[in-house]
């Protein structure tokens, strides 16, 4: 089974008003995601209905691409240190409920919850979406202000390692959200959940985007070798800054094998980004309007192998149906 594990999605409708009280806001890919829900509304002229055509649009992509699955992405908000919302530091906000729910009537769907582990109620909210059907935890730490080597994240880890649900965090500069601490996105710092037993996948394995920012991939790749159950996923990796990086992954044994499919959609850079398929490879594959089959098209023509796309499946057991 073909799986992208690290697909964004959003309440569109929620944006709209967003955008209406806060024209800065939303920013990054999630904007391109506001254009088009604008498009549509500006079309139908209601946002009545909205999430469910982008929604409906979205299993669309998945059943015309090769992929089986795509595992949709919850996104929970900052939180402080005594567990209480910080409103002022939330960039953006997608309920896991939003998700949960869209998911149950998709088949082309996998839940991706976001649980931030200050929460008091951070313990009981991941074992209601456990029951719900959660198959990982996504967190920017950067974006949502945790540090993963608090203290006040080790009872989340127990309980993460307790179910079997991984960990997906982000490594590496962050864009989007616009936070600046960029350090809570270093992969060391996910040493304490590796430690208490949490299968962890660094998202983009620590690259950074330009070439002035600091880059943690040798970080991720020293851990990849040292922790048995630590493993990073391609999002984004479509871009030339970023290539050399996987084809050192590709090129290593170990690296490739703890490397995951994941496209981070929207967020995927144009094929015209990636000046290493050649011309004629970027006008093809550019052609393609399918973004989700599109993306896989670049990975395949860099050399990614079949058991990337698969290993989400085969060794994490994710799209399975759990008893």
């Amino acid at each position: 089974m073909k799986i992208d594990l690290h697909v964004h999605v959003a309440d569109v409708e929620s944006l709209l008003a967003t955008r209406q009280s806060d024209p800065h806001r939303p920013r990054g890919a999630m904007a391109r995601v506001l254009r088009w829900a604008e498009a549509d509304r500006l079309e139908a002229g209601t946002a009545d209905g909205l999430n469910l055509r982008w929604i409906d649009r979205l299993a669309g992509w998945v059943k015309e691409s090769p992929l089986d699955k795509v595992l949709l992405l919850a996104l929970d908000g900052a939180y402080d240190e005594t567990g209480e919302f910080c409103p002022d530091h939330t960039a953006l906000q997608v309920d896991n409920d939003f998700v949960g729910d869209a998911v149950a009537h998709h088949p082309e769907f996998i839940f991706g919850a976001s649980i931030h582990p200050y929460r008091n109620d951070a313990v009981a909210e991941l074992e209601r979406l456990v029951r719900k059907g959660a198959a990982l935890v996504k967190w920017i730490p950067s974006g949502q202000y945790i540090d993963p080597s608090h203290p006040k994240c080790m009872a989340f880890y127990e309980v993460l390692a307790h179910y079997g649900v991984p960990l997906l965090s982000h490594t590496g500069v962050e864009h989007t959200l616009g936070s600046k601490r960029a350090r809570y996105n270093h992969p060391q710092r996910l040493i304490p959940a590796l430690e208490r037993g949490v299968k962890v996948i660094a998202a983009h394995c620590g690259v950074h985007l330009f070439l002035h920012e600091p880059s943690f991939f040798n970080s991720w790749a020293d851990m990849a070798r040292k922790y048995e159950h630590f493993y990073g996923d391609s999002g984004a990796f479509s871009i030339v800054t970023r290539i050399p990086a996987l084809k050192r992954i590709l090129k290593d044994p170990v690296l490739q094998g703890k490397l995951l499919y994941g496209s981070d959609y929207p967020g995927i850079p144009s094929p015209y980004w990636c000046w290493q398929l050649g011309v004629p490879k970027m006008r093809r594959l550019a052609q393609m309007a399918n973004p989700l089959a599109r993306t896989m098209g670049v990975m395949q023509a860099l050399g990614m192998p079949e058991e990337v796309f698969e290993r989400a499946h085969k060794q994490f057991g994710i799209g399975k149906e759990r008893g």
